[in-house]
């Protein structure tokens, strides 16, 4: 409760006014009273109350004296002063010396509750501030104390800057480190840090027996990440699972889902918050992605790893991705996805594997001469950031899903058209120099490092032809072209052509042609050599 101090050289003008004063209905409480100047100078400053009523005109140290001398000693403190109408001269000289309101004599009580009213609000508006201040000091102190490294941590005197305030030199301390569970691009963090403040202000009297302090701090980066030290006589375990189930009201309210924390072992007061900050940190980052709204002790024992990285998944992701196959690319990201972020594989496991994948795909970028960058729009360096802030699988897909593989695939599919053009004019000649040796196209996608399915399908969209009718159409007219000359059996003729079988020979012949080879012999005038 607000304090209150009344002066007035006249004990039935003081009593009547604390009679006027409906204090149940304000946050005020009587203190004191006094009947000169002197003696309310000395109550003042023992009990440094939040409202002074002022009589100006009093025998010895007089209102004006008063107020002159209360203002440097307590200059939070609101004086209102009370005086008669023919003190008018009194009343312009507290106005000069800061008096806050004043009421003439005799007070009315209309008068009386407005002012009332008027200096709660002003009091109230002073408590925020001072709130809003104290808590900047401190966010801004927790956060060199826990994000600048141990060589920034003194100042050019040589004094540890991150050194803990002297009321938490007791007890016990305690870091808890929080990341939202699932990333959202709408939260706005001083808006949440206002709200956690007020939601602990409210719950101090019911944790850790009301005697306890925080400081509050959001990460000074993008991470949206929140830190809270306490300090208290001691921390029981249920009353910290109260502490996050309040937590995640407010985290309800202000619409950011829900949050997980990391929190550090119980140290004396005294030591520095960096290391604690690291060790609720590393705590944090072994929450399952299938764990939501957890409290991860730094003493829990830590799950075991994820299985090995799956490279086989990787290889075909990659292969689909430089081949410019949109559907098969996709099909093969989903598959390696789903093993990346299983429910039981850790945050620092998806975020691990998140940053092999965008690295390997920069790698296969450079090896085309070129550059994630110049793709996407961002570097290697520049996604990996973003993915080191999300920890949730969703969040993370989506980097990859919006952000780099419509991108690629773009990129691959322009250049592998141009590529495609040049492998298929090489798969022409190749044919029309060795359509008497076996080829096939298995062979020749491995030798240029290609997908099978894929090269058939570029082929054909080129050709107007796959691979096998092609080559069968370019034998059978390589054929028509020896079977016009004279000197060479049918049998000869086949076998130079590719077909050691002489009678499948002659029946692809006439399938394509609609003629036996003897009859093309003849309408060619040519006489039919036995076979």
């Amino acid at each position: 409760m607000r304090k209150v101090v009344v002066v007035d050289d006249e004990k039935w003008i003081r009593k009547g006014l604390i009679q006027s004063i409906p204090w149940e209905r304000f946050d005020f409480k009587l203190v004191g009273e006094a009947g000169d100047g002197h003696e309310a100078y000395a109550l003042a400053m023992a009990e440094k109350p939040d409202l002074l009523f002022l009589d100006m005109r009093m025998p010895g140290l007089d209102g004006k004296q008063l107020i002159g001398m209360l203002n440097r000693e307590l200059p939070g403190m609101l004086t209102i002063v009370v005086s008669g109408y023919s003190d008018f001269e009194y009343t312009k000289e507290a106005i000069r010396h800061n008096a806050y309101e004043y009421l003439l004599k005799p007070v009315k009580k209309d008068e009386l509750y407005a002012v009332l009213e008027k200096a709660e609000a002003e009091l109230q508006r002073r408590e925020s501030a001072l709130r809003r201040e104290q808590a900047e000091r401190q966010e801004d102190w927790l956060q060199r104390a826990v994000y600048r490294s141990e060589a920034d941590w003194t100042d050019d005197s040589g004094t540890l800057e991150a050194e803990l305030p002297p009321e938490w030199t007791g007890g016990e301390l305690l870091m808890l480190v929080g990341r939202q569970d699932a990333f959202r691009e709408s939260l706005e963090p001083q808006r949440l840090s206002r709200l956690v403040r007020d939601q602990l202000d409210r719950s101090r009297p019911f944790l850790f027996g009301g005697a306890w302090t925080y400081m509050l701090a959001s990460a000074p980066d993008a991470s949206r990440e929140i830190v809270l030290a306490l300090n208290a006589a001691s921390f029981r375990q249920e009353e910290l699972d109260r502490l996050n189930q309040t937590l995640q009201q407010v985290f309800k309210q202000a619409g950011s889902g829900t949050y997980s924390f990391g929190v550090s072992r119980r140290k004396p007061g005294g030591l520095r918050l960096r290391p604690m900050y690291l060790e609720a940190q590393a705590a944090l980052k072994s929450r399952r992605l299938g764990e939501s709204a957890s409290l991860l002790s730094a003493d829990r024992k830590k799950p075991p790893s994820a299985r090995d990285y799956p490279q086989e998944l990787e290889n075909a992701f990659l292969l689909s991705l430089q081949m410019g196959g949109g559907d098969l690319a996709w099909r093969e990201f989903e598959r390696l996805f789903a093993v990346l972020s299983a429910d039981t594989v850790t945050v620092d496991d998806l975020q691990r594997s998140a940053f092999l994948l965008v690295h390997s795909i920069d790698k296969q970028l450079r090896a085309k001469h070129t550059l994630l960058q110049d793709i996407c729009g961002g570097s290697s360096t520049v996604y990996t950031g973003m993915i080191e802030v999300r920890h949730d699988a969703a969040s993370v897909k989506r980097i990859f899903a919006e952000e780099i593989i419509p991108r690629v695939l773009a990129f691959y599919g322009r250049s592998c058209e141009k590529q495609g053009e040049k492998v298929v004019r090489e798969i022409r000649q190749l044919i029309e120099s060795h359509y008497a040796q076996p080829l096939s196209l298995q062979q020749i996608a491995g030798s240029h490092y290609m997908n099978t399915d894929y090269l058939s399908r570029l082929f054909k969209k080129t050709t107007g032809q796959n691979f096998v009718d092609y080559m069968t159409d370019y034998r059978i007219n390589k054929a028509k072209e020896w079977l016009r000359l004279p000197g060479y059996k049918n049998y000869e003729i086949a076998q130079k052509v590719g077909y050691e079988d002489y009678r499948y020979f002659s029946q692809i012949f006439k399938k394509r042609t609609g003629m036996t080879i003897g009859e093309y012999r003849s309408a060619a005038g040519v006489a039919e050599y036995e076979t």
